[in-house]
Formats: structure tokens, C-alpha cells, sequence
């Protein structure tokens, strides 16, 4: 029974040089076959078969760049069948004894490996197949990633899917065009970019086109928003304690300050007509105080007879030695002006007393 062997290559490219190697090889091995067959189909679908390969490129149009090319012979009990298809290789030798298939197979196979990457070595023959289903799945799974996160976590996580999504894509197609039978005829031929693999880099586009779709709104209505925290958020990253402390400072300007800030007068009595110094700490840097003198205890003044004066606070947060001069129709002798201090812009009050002699 005539031994047959063969073999399985994932699809690659074979050169000019490799291509007329294996014709070399196979007419060699079978001289003055009249059973040799070269078969190449078109672009159109047409198959084309001759015993010669230059006859059939001439009728196929001398194409430069050729997907699916047979070659078939056979002498007495001698045969090999070689078939590239856009997906994979198969050669297969039959008869001649013991050690022609073997011998034979390898040196054919020896010759198409020539130009290959490590990468051809190390995944297996079915290789684009596999990558042909993982294309659709990947986009599936990037544009259902990029509206998950934009929807749930937020647009700095959606611009962060994108960018995965189309990097898996490009690796994808790049692996899927490397291992795509591409038999080049001519010496200056290059592998072109089929209908399919154009479409899949520009499919490339829709997770980046959903992301700006969906995003967009969020990066303006962000940049509106800048300062002002969303609901359940904290702003600027600050963690909800520091958050917190940061209204209750703002909240804390609204209300009394004596813990936070007081006032003295000196002499802390005297004639109405006289004055007084007034100093303080504890306030903001910088801000303003008004000064009010109001009737305490034992002191009749009209409302409209209420001093107010302006006073700086230093960048130490100090109401330096600020003299104020008291009005003399001040009535009564041991009766009491309340000196208030409110900061510009607030309610805040510090009180001190300056008593009437």
C-alpha cells in the first residue's frame, strides 16, 4: 500500500522566489510529467487550470498578487497535491517508496517556512479562522464595554475601554492579515488590503465614535460644572471628610466667632468725648471689620446715633492698635458701649465693653 503523508501550514506569504523554489522542486521530482496541473482563481471567482504556470497567469489576467493557487502532478506511483486557500496550506505526497512522501513534504515545507516568523511556528494551522470569529466577538464586547463604563463608572473609564478596544482590534487584524495566504507573482507585488480587512479598520471606528457619543455631554457638562461638586460626589478628588470640613468652615463664617476671634479696648473705661484703642486676632488675613458702638447697659443712644467704623485685618489675621474716638452726647456716667466687630460680608459678631466714667 503506497505511503501517504500530509501536511497543514497557516496561511502566509510566499514570495516570487519561494513560488518558483517549489515549481523547481516539483518538476525535479516528477521530469516530463504529463499530468502536471497549476490551477489559480481570480478575483472574480473564475478558476483557471493549465499544465503551465505562466499560461495560466496569462489567462487569469497576470494578476500581480494571487489567494488560491493548486499544484498537482503525478509519475506512476508517485503523486503531490499542493493547495493554498486564504486560511490555511495543505501539501500532501503520496507513493515512491518509503522515503519520497516524507522527503519530499519537508523539503517543500522547508521552503515555505524560509520567510516566516516564530510566531507561524508557535500558533497552530487553523489560526485565522479563530481570529476570524474573535473580530466580531471583540467589537461586540468593546462597544458593550465602553457603554457599561460610560453609563455606570464614568467618561475617564470610558476613554480608558476605548483605547483597550481598539488596541485588541488592531492587534487582532494585524495577526489575522499576517496569517492570510498571499502568493505574490510578481517581484514587486505587495499584499493589498481586501474588502474585508478595510471594512474591519474602519469597524475600528465604532467603539471611538460610541464613545465620544455617549461621552461628549459628560466632558462639557463637567467643564461647566467645574467646582461644583454632582450629588454624591466629592470635588476635586478631596475624600468626603475633607469635603465636609470644607462646608463647615464656610458654614463656620455665618455664625459667631468668639471662640475663634476676640477684641480688647484700651483703657477699658473712660469720658464720652474721649477714645480708644482697639486691637484683635483670630480674624481672616487681610479682611475688613466693621466696628460698631452700641448702647449697653445703663446707655441711652438713638439708632441713628450708632457709630460704625471700618478697620483692616493684617496678613497675621490682627486688628492692630486702631484708635476710636467716642461721640459726646454719650449719656449715662457708669453705663456700658458695646464695641461689636463683624468681618465684611458676615454675620459673625466679637464684643467687647467699654464702660462710661
Amino acid at each position: 500500500m503506497a505511503r501517504e503523508v500530509s501536511r497543514e501550514l497557516s496561511g502566509r506569504l510566499i514570495s516570487k522566489d519561494q513560488l518558483e523554489r517549489l515549481v523547481e522542486a516539483v518538476e525535479r521530482e516528477f521530469p516530463s510529467s504529463s499530468d502536471r496541473k497549476f490551477s489559480i482563481a481570480a478575483a472574480d471567482g473564475e478558476v483557471y487550470k493549465d499544465p503551465r504556470l505562466d499560461v495560466v497567469r496569462q489567462e487569469a489576467g497576470r494578476p500581480p498578487v494571487v489567494r488560491n493557487l493548486t499544484i498537482s502532478d503525478k509519475a506512476g506511483h508517485k503523486s503531490f497535491f499542493f493547495e493554498a486557500k486564504p486560511d490555511r496550506i495543505k501539501i500532501t505526497t503520496k507513493g515512491g517508496g518509503q522515503h519520497f512522501p516524507v522527503g519530499f513534504s519537508h523539503e517543500v515545507m522547508g521552503i515555505l517556512k524560509g520567510r516566516t516568523s516564530r510566531l507561524h511556528r508557535a500558533l497552530p494551522p487553523p489560526t485565522r479562522r479563530i481570529l476570524d470569529w474573535c473580530l466580531p466577538v471583540e467589537g461586540v464586547l468593546a462597544v458593550t464595554a465602553i457603554l457599561l463604563t460610560s453609563l455606570l463608572v464614568g467618561w475617564v473609564a470610558a476613554v480608558s475601554a476605548t483605547c483597550a478596544s481598539v488596541i485588541a482590534l488592531l492587534v487582532t487584524c494585524v495577526t489575522r492579515r499576517h496569517f492570510t495566504t498571499y502568493i505574490l507573482l510578481t517581484e514587486d507585488a505587495r499584499e493589498p488590503w481586501r474588502r474585508a480587512e478595510k471594512l474591519t479598520l474602519l469597524g475600528m471606528a465604532v467603539p471611538i465614535v460610541v464613545a465620544l457619543i455617549v461621552n461628549v455631554p459628560n466632558w462639557v457638562k463637567d467643564d461647566a460644572m467645574t467646582g461644583t461638586p454632582r450629588p454624591g460626589a466629592t470635588s476635586g478628588g478631596l475624600k468626603p471628610e475633607a469635603t465636609a470640613s470644607r462646608r463647615a468652615t464656610a458654614a463656620s463664617r455665618d455664625i459667631p466667632r468668639t471662640s475663634l476671634s476676640e477684641i480688647t479696648v484700651k483703657p477699658a473705661a473712660g469720658r464720652a468725648g474721649g477714645s480708644f484703642v482697639l486691637s484683635g486676632k483670630g480674624f481672616e488675613p487681610g479682611s475688613d471689620v466693621w466696628v460698631r458702638l452700641e448702647a449697653g447697659q445703663g446707655v441711652k443712644l438713638p439708632q441713628d446715633k450708632i457709630e460704625h467704623h471700618l478697620v483692616r485685618v493684617n496678613d497675621r489675621g490682627e486688628i492692630e492698635a486702631e484708635k476710636i474716638a467716642l461721640g459726646r452726647d454719650l449719656c449715662c456716667s457708669g453705663g456700658t458701649i458695646k464695641v461689636v466687630a463683624v468681618p465684611d460680608g458676615s454675620t459673625a459678631e466679637t464684643v467687647a465693653a467699654y464702660k462710661l466714667r
